[in-house]
């Protein structure tokens, strides 16, 4: 026959499914819940305790960060304390090279003037001719009034030593004054000229006279002294010392 279908087992087609059992829920909501709520529970308390494990060993790492700190700055004040009494133990001698060091600058300061007079003559007389005699010879110092120099003048009573060009004046120190004789005004030119050509001497200002009973010529001036004529020995004491030490 056609149009009948068995529903023997093992045939295909258009049988119908095998029924199942049925589900039944036997818990309410407010169980489902407490099961929500207890497992968000266990999942807080599994943050909380990664969280402290954090922190802890975050306040570990900072506390041993902290020692070392502490034990550096008491290695500090250890060695804060011992230089200091070091240099309370130095502070005399802080004192003495204090007091070396303004004696020094007095030293400096009295002694910039100095000038070796016997190099002013010893030049003079390098500077003057054969035939040339020196009578007199004086040596004024310079007014200082704050300074070590003053410039010269043609003017009289207004300077150390005066020179021939009113105009055109120089530094100088101190004055030589001296006269003397000589065979003939050509020596006395060359005394001017050498003691213009010496760095110890600033214009040579000298006159000339001459007598009808002698044929030599005396002659009288002035010539000033330059600022090299200033010993100096003094002026490296400072440094002498430091090198010295």
């Amino acid at each position: 026959m056609t149009g009948f279908t068995s529903g023997l087992p093992g045939r295909k087609g258009g049988s119908h499914p095998r029924p199942g059992l049925p589900t039944v829920n036997l818990l309410s909501q407010s169980a489902f819940d407490r099961l929500t709520v207890r497992a968000l529970r266990q999942r807080f308390a599994a943050g909380a305790a990664v969280l402290a494990l954090v922190v802890g060993a975050g306040w570990g790492i900072q506390h041993v960060r902290v020692g070392e700190a502490q034990k550096m700055v008491e290695v500090e004040q250890a060695q804060t304390t011992r230089l200091s009494a070091e240099t309370q133990a130095l502070a005399p001698v802080r004192s003495f090279v204090s007091g070396v060091g303004a004696q020094v600058q007095t030293v400096q300061t009295a002694m910039s003037q100095e000038i070796y007079f016997s190099e002013v003559l010893d030049g003079i007389r390098a500077a003057s001719p054969a035939g040339a005699q020196l009578q007199a010879l004086s040596v004024t110092l310079a007014s200082t009034d704050g300074t070590t120099t003053t410039t010269t003048s043609g003017t009289a009573g207004g300077s150390a030593c005066p020179g021939p060009d009113p105009f055109d004046t120089k530094t100088v120190v101190g004055c030589v004054t001296l006269s003397g004789t000589a065979a003939s005004r050509a020596e006395v030119g060359q005394l001017v000229v050498n003691l213009g050509d010496s760095d110890l001497f600033v214009e040579p200002f000298i006159n000339t006279t001459t007598t009808a009973d002698s044929a030599d010529v005396s002659f009288s001036g002035s010539v000033g002294l330059s600022p090299k004529v200033y010993s100096k020995r003094y002026a490296e004491l400072a440094d002498s010392l430091q090198g010295g030490s």
